[in-house]
């Protein structure tokens, strides 16, 4: 649980340095003020029962609660120009789990971001990115609840996807929907950590403060740029290995990143791992016999792609191993996660470490960025 509070502590951090430069920078001249909003949905869905054991005890609909706070910044400076001028905020969501005496509900705040697909002055269409800190009241006990198989800690992290629409009806006031896919699980801190999905539609409102109508600006593309740079990061989590195996094993990576930047927003990556999964010998149901410390490590190779946020990224990574004394489940390993620029050269890093889709440990960690190429486009 302590991975989980820090990272959410991080994120919010994130989340807290971004939305007060906004408010603190001034509109530009010639380009409209920004706007911050309050929104407020009812949510009612389903729970999606992707283990067989849900099918029995799902016996009712996913209800709940969304209240953002939202800014709309509009500048020449910021990373938002690139992408079509998104609206940041931050929100909290109370969902019910289809049966309150197992799963109980879950409550998450998080820092989102609301990409435009479609905006006009009184119209907008947009998707939604979120990431945070979920809770649930009713986890996994294995006297008084062994029926929970998707919690195993009350504490959990909250991911978010959706498609948002919105209508301005009065000055003041827009009329709101959404179709939301809602993820929680704790990156197997915790066993059992099955996870929840919830598909859930959305109707509500949304008050501006401003009367201003949404301005209509076309997106600016982004600078090409070709440098380059050698990211080396040491990271460290912990996890669970199974359900009633209660010990909490170390975990860890040394990662080895090239990227080639595209533009100011995006950029490639290739590197090598050297991953040291402790839970490894418990973990996976074909290993039987005890394997040393020494022998838990996994070395593979990677490529991914970088989404740039200002000092900020977003990351997606697949991998190959090549080599491993534990034969892993599949062949090829996943990691998804968020980078945020310390300094000039210092890196902090969070990401999920996956083995296809089910997740091993969440890692924090800090890198070293060596740029041996300068932009020359």
């Amino acid at each position: 649980m302590k991975e989980n509070i820090l990272y959410s502590i991080i994120v919010l951090s994130f989340f807290t340095e971004s939305v007060t430069r906004a408010q603190q920078i001034q509109p530009e001249v010639g380009m409209p003020p920004n706007q911050k909003h309050v929104t407020v949905l009812y949510h009612h869905g389903i729970v999606i029962p992707h283990h067989a054991n849900m099918i029995y005890f799902i016996d009712d609909f996913s209800r709940g609660i969304e209240v953002n706070y939202g800014l709309w910044r509009f500048d020449r400076e910021g990373w938002q120009q690139y992408y079509n001028y998104p609206e940041v905020g931050v929100g909290i969501f109370y969902n019910s789990y289809g049966n309150p005496d197992i799963y109980g509900q879950g409550m998450a705040l998080y820092p989102y971001l609301h990409f435009p697909i479609v905006r006009t002055p009184k119209f907008t269409l947009k998707n939604k990115v979120a990431m945070g800190l979920g809770y649930t009241n009713t986890p996994f006990d294995y006297r008084e609840n062994p029926w929970n198989q998707i919690f195993g800690a009350r504490l959990n992290i909250y991911v978010g996807f959706g498609l948002y629409t919105g209508y301005r009806i009065f000055d003041h006031w827009s009329v709101y929907g959404s179709a939301s896919l809602n993820h929680m699980s704790n990156g197997a801190v915790r066993k059992p950590n099955n996870g929840i999905n919830t598909l859930t539609f959305s109707l509500g409102t949304r008050y501006h403060f401003l009367r201003d109508h949404l301005p209509e600006l076309k997106t600016r593309e982004a600078p090409r740029t070709n440098k380059r740079d050698v990211q080396v990061f040491l990271n460290y989590g912990r996890s669970q290995a199974n359900d009633y195996n209660f010990n909490i094993y170390s975990s860890g990576s040394l990662t080895i990143n090239h990227l080639w930047y595209r533009s100011v927003k995006s950029a490639w990556s290739a590197g090598i791992d050297a991953v040291y999964f402790g839970a490894a010998p418990y973990a996976y149901p074909e290993n039987n016999e005890y394997i040393p410390h020494t022998k838990r490590m996994f070395y593979g190779v990677f490529g991914g792609r970088h989404w740039l946020m200002g000092n900020t990224s977003m990351f997606v990574q697949i991998g190959v191993y090549l080599y491993s004394h534990i034969d892993p489940p599949q062949p090829v390993y996943p990691r998804l996660g968020i980078r945020h620029q310390i300094t000039d050269r210092w890196m902090f890093n969070f990401s999920v470490k996956a083995s296809f889709f089910r997740s091993e440990f969440m890692e924090f960690g800090v890198g070293y960025r060596i740029p041996y190429k300068s932009n020359t486009l």
